[in-house]
């Protein structure tokens, strides 16, 4: 995916809606001085971003082309001095937490912890290099996606939201279908409970559908544009903030 991972956003609508909103809140919540982890960071949009804005970011990802296309933007956009790529998995960041230099002032990931099978040495890992009270965020799918579960309750395929009710399913990433695993708002909590709080939580998105619908929502402009505006009224409010297709979860360091 690497080589077409930049289209992504471009050909889609959802998608691109999702990003925005989670740059939005790594914006807010890390002000420029501030030192943070990245973990999966594909190309490094995020990293990059934040570099911009005068973020120091330390940013990991399991695929060398991925590392590779990130470095190249960030020599090619200026930010190479503040942010440095390294290929890893979420899983080696206990073995790394010296290499990296820590401690840092907080740290995210954005959509990539559902591919990982154990996020209990991600935690361990991220106790031991973020400073006490920063905050950590998490994008992740969510376990019940209230408007995945209506349309394929009414269109006679209630199944297909079922299977984010197994411990994990297949989950189309460019041609593979690889193991992605689901969570509530509770379960996410209790993974990270030894070391962190949650603080707050937010659908990603809440009413609007999910990426994979994207021909037939990009369809109607007027009604989207709509859509979208009544998903930033709703999608930190109850209950929606718990069933969109992913949910932003915001933790506090508190050990």
């Amino acid at each position: 995916m690497a080589g077409r991972y930049d289209l992504v956003p471009i050909e889609n609508r959802i998608n691109r809606l999702m990003r925005s909103i989670s740059l939005s809140h790594l914006v807010a919540s890390f002000p420029p001085g501030s030192r943070v982890l990245e973990i999966g960071c594909g190309t490094g949009e995020e990293a990059l971003a934040l570099a911009s804005r005068g973020v120091d970011v330390v940013a990991l990802d399991p695929s060398a082309e991925m590392i590779r296309i990130a470095e190249s933007k960030a020599k090619s956009r200026g930010t190479a001095g503040r942010v440095k790529f390294h290929q890893a998995s979420a899983r080696d960041i206990p073995r790394l937490a010296e290499s990296l230099d820590g401690p840092f002032d907080g740290g995210y990931a954005s959509f990539s912890l559902a591919y990982e099978p154990d996020l209990r040495p991600v935690v361990e890992g991220l106790h031991l290099l973020l400073r006490a009270h920063s905050r950590f965020h998490a994008s992740v799918p969510s376990r019940v996606c209230l408007v995945e579960l209506v349309l394929s309750v009414g269109s006679g395929h209630p199944s297909y939201a079922g299977r984010r009710l197994a411990t994990s399913h297949g989950h189309k990433v460019g041609i593979r279908f690889v193991p992605i695993r689901t969570y509530t708002p509770d379960s996410l909590a209790r993974l990270f409970s030894p070391f962190f709080t949650l603080e707050a939580i937010e659908a990603l998105p809440a009413i609007v559908p999910p990426p994979y619908m994207n021909r037939i929502y990009a369809r109607f402009n007027g009604f989207a544009d709509a859509l979208e505006r009544a998903d930033a009224r709703l999608r930190g409010r109850f209950p929606f903030r718990s069933f969109g297709d992913h949910f932003l979860a915001r933790f506090r360091h508190t050990a």
